[in-house]
């Protein structure tokens, strides 16, 4: 039987583009393409990824507040972005209770959480569990769904090397949430056997791929934001390699499939529907063309 979230999930749904809570970023949310989009996301009932949240309140190298850390977003050509975001956000415990009232406007939010490895294996999961019991305790009965994310590309941990850590932290939250409906967001840096052992394990999704490393689209090129790491590709410049990375996942896994990342139009949506994806996910589009957006997810979902 197909569980009830997975039917859920939208043919074309949107990606960290509506901010930690899903109602929206601002300042885009005072663009007018950009109030369009969430009307067609709320009218359609489109599924929305949270931004990532962390346990508790990290501070990375975005800023809002800051202008001076403003350089860490950067448009690209192609409907590209370049950002070192760096993870800031406020923690769970700020975000659940926002993500509620995006739930009772009518969105239809899921979770984005980052487990922080980097602070060591045993804590990280530590922390991950108390993150769901507090989604519990503040969503309740719409708390079904939460997306692992073990791809930021701006976090201070080698992604290729998580693996185990992700693993351990998997089937931990399987063991004792064995209803939660786990998406598990991958890198273009994981192997294709994370994701088969992800299935192995119980997740119940997979949401391939986030960002790209720079030094990976652009491998002959000095990053501008090198001094930060280099930072992640979205939009049309990472458009190919995602493809590839998901035309080879497809064939790998039997799992329900989000496949995202460089979307520019309605014809890259239908390119992945076209490889076997069960849901596309927008991001960078709609931050770069928030009225291209609200058109495909209108006419995907509507």
């Amino acid at each position: 039987m197909i569980p009830s979230v997975q039917r859920q999930i939208s043919p074309v749904a949107i990606s960290t583009a509506l901010g930690h809570d899903g109602r929206g970023i601002f300042p885009y949310t005072l663009l007018p393409g950009y109030r369009r989009l969430l009307a067609a996301v709320r009218d359609t009932g489109a599924t929305v990824f949270t931004k990532s949240a962390t346990r508790d309140k990290r501070r990375g190298n975005f800023i809002p507040a800051n202008p001076l850390t403003w350089k860490y977003i950067r448009r690209l050509p192609d409907l590209g972005m370049l950002n070192a975001y760096g993870l800031t956000n406020d923690g769970v415990e700020a975000c659940a209770p926002d993500i509620r009232r995006a739930c009772d406007l009518g969105f239809k939010i899921i979770p984005n959480l980052y487990p922080e490895f980097v602070k060591g294996t045993a804590i990280a999961i530590q922390e991950t569990l108390a993150a769901v019991e507090t989604y519990r305790q503040h969503l309740g009965p719409l708390f079904r769904a939460l997306e692992l994310n073990y791809s930021c590309p701006n976090s201070e941990e080698a992604i290729a090397k998580n693996v185990v850590q992700a693993l351990q932290c998997t089937r931990k939250v399987r063991s004792l949430y064995p209803k939660l409906f786990l998406i598990a967001k991958l890198s273009i840096c994981h192997p294709y056997e994370f994701a088969q052992e992800l299935q192995r394990i119980g997740v119940n999704a997979l949401h391939a791929v986030n960002t790209i490393p720079y030094n990976i689209v652009f491998p002959l090129q000095r990053s501008p934001l090198n001094e930060v790491g280099g930072g992640g590709v979205s939009g049309g410049p990472a458009g190919p390699l995602a493809l590839r990375y998901n035309r080879e996942l497809r064939q790998k896994v039997d799992l329900f499939l989000i496949m995202g990342c460089g979307v520019t139009g309605a014809d890259d949506v239908k390119r992945y529907f076209d490889l076997g994806a069960d849901a596309v996910s927008l991001c960078t589009l709609a931050l770069r063309k928030p009225q291209a957006a609200a058109r495909i997810v209108l006419k995907f979902n509507g």
